[in-house]
């Protein structure tokens, strides 16, 4: 900043925040210990000062420069799920209503003409969930784009999906995987903007992972893509977009968003690749880990916290989870709806670019993260790959273990969650009705919640 806006107030060192804490908590500076830990191993310290920031403070871009005159500095797309419920009618009306984009969960057989009769893709963002075989998805995705005779160069979105989710969901070959993402490829190469190479890392932190292991391995397994996939780099890093799912730590969540998007970066750069950071779309989701069956009021409060941090954080596109979205009840999908518009419409969070850029703990922490991955990244690499670490079953240990310890450590009130293991309402609304009890095969990491143990416990069903 060019301008000193507070010329009467001398800035604080660390030594000088020593002292002062030295004295209020009557200890030697020698004896402070006034730090905590983050997911398990990052070190936070109680203060951050100019002198502790790894590089000087400055403002990130998220997104290239808006094509049209007074637009705002922060832009993001407010995507809604569609279920297979949902009426042509609903999504004309979500569409009316505040959503910006959809989430098509799709097998690849449904009549899209019927279904989205009336909607213009040319003017929203589209994300394709295949609910089976990708590419009879995409394939019925791209016929009805062509339909609507849409500009290609107009159609903006992506594939949620990755070569994994046929290891994980269907215990295929990985290398099939990659045979159908390179068809998925081919098949949308008509459409430069709609990305079809997912870094997915729900699939980790949704499944129980530690959240920065969840970004080690997607990366990790991109590097063993790149080594496999037939074509340039630069074609796929073109077609790269980012996903993530946006859990509770918010400081923390932010940081790790930051870290992805330059880690990524970076990751280009090795193949020769100039890719800056706003060129990678970033698509975050609310994480359904960080939610319970219990007190469905207090989730309300988490997966607000959660979509702000995801636009600290940088997200491009935003899918805010209904709570109980298999209820299919519309009071929770038009809250999911609104969080986004209350967010830019009233607290103005789009109104500067980089809100978090002048932070020395926002700024450390990712740093942190940065040293994190590519320490997981050269155990991978020592343990001959991601691939290799999958087959022998070491990155399912790892998701488990983090996932049994946080689990349980809610379960023995170590971990508090309010309305869940504190402070609980027996007369309070919950999901019981749809909960279902949680099973996992050998090969899968499928999605679970961090209070699970204390839900079959609470709820009767342990």
């Amino acid at each position: 900043m060019a301008k000193d806006l507070f010329p009467e107030f001398s800035p604080s060192s660390l030594q000088d925040w020593t002292v002062q804490a030295s004295k209020e908590t009557k200890s030697s500076p020698e004896s402070l210990n006034l730090g905590s830990t983050l997911w398990g191993r990052l070190p936070i310290q109680p203060y951050y000062a100019p002198e502790g920031s790894p590089q000087e403070a400055q403002q990130k871009r998220f997104h290239p420069l808006p094509e049209l005159e007074g637009m705002p500095p922060r832009l993001w797309g407010n995507v809604v799920t569609v279920t297979p419920q949902d009426s042509n009618e609903d999504i004309i009306s979500y569409l009316e209503n505040g959503a910006e984009g959809l989430v098509l969960p799709l097998l690849g057989s449904e009549d899209l003409q019927q279904l989205l009769e009336g909607v213009l893709p040319q003017y929203i963002s589209l994300f394709i969930l295949p609910l089976g075989n990708p590419l009879k998805a995409i394939q019925a995705f791209v016929d009805w784009v062509s339909s609507t005779k849409a500009p290609p160069e107009s159609i903006v979105g992506g594939l949620l999906w990755s070569p994994s989710d046929l290891v994980f969901d269907r215990q295929e070959p990985f290398e099939l995987g990659i045979e159908v993402l390179q068809e998925v490829m081919e098949c949308t190469s008509g459409f430069p903007k709609f990305r079809n190479c997912c870094v997915k890392t729900s699939r980790y932190s949704e499944s129980g992972g530690n959240p920065l292991d969840a970004v080690s391995f997607s990366i990790a397994e991109w590097i063993d893509i790149m080594d496999r996939i037939e074509g340039s780099p630069q074609e796929v890093f073109s077609n790269l977009f980012l996903e993530a799912a946006v859990a509770e730590h918010h400081f923390g969540e932010i940081a790790r968003l930051l870290a992805f998007r330059e880690g990524v970066s970076s990751l280009a750069a090795l193949y020769g690749i100039s890719l800056a950071e706003e060129e990678v779309p970033l698509f975050c989701q609310t994480a359904l880990w960080s939610k319970s069956f219990m007190d469905v009021q207090s989730n309300l409060i988490r997966q607000s916290t959660e979509a702000l941090a995801a636009i600290l954080g940088g997200a491009n596109f935003l899918w805010v989870r209904p709570i109980g979205e298999e209820t299919l009840e519309s009071l929770p999908r038009r809250i999911a709806r609104n969080v986004s518009s209350v967010l830019r419409e009233e607290a103005h969070v789009d109104k500067v670019q980089d809100p978090a850029g002048g932070s020395f703990f926002i700024l450390a922490l990712k740093e942190q993260i940065l040293l994190d991955f590519k320490s997981l990244l050269l155990e991978l690499e020592n343990l001959g790959g991601w691939h290799k670490a999958l087959e022998n079953g070491w990155i399912h240990q790892k998701v488990r273990e983090n996932r049994s310890s946080i689990q349980q450590q809610y379960l023995d009130g170590d971990l508090v969650k309010i309305g869940v293991n504190t402070y609980q309402e027996p007369s309070s609304k919950s999901l019981q009705s749809t909960f279902i009890p949680f099973s996992e095969k050998q090969q899968e990491l499928n999605p679970s919640r961090a209070t699970y143990l204390v839900e079959l416990q609470t709820l009767g069903f342990a």
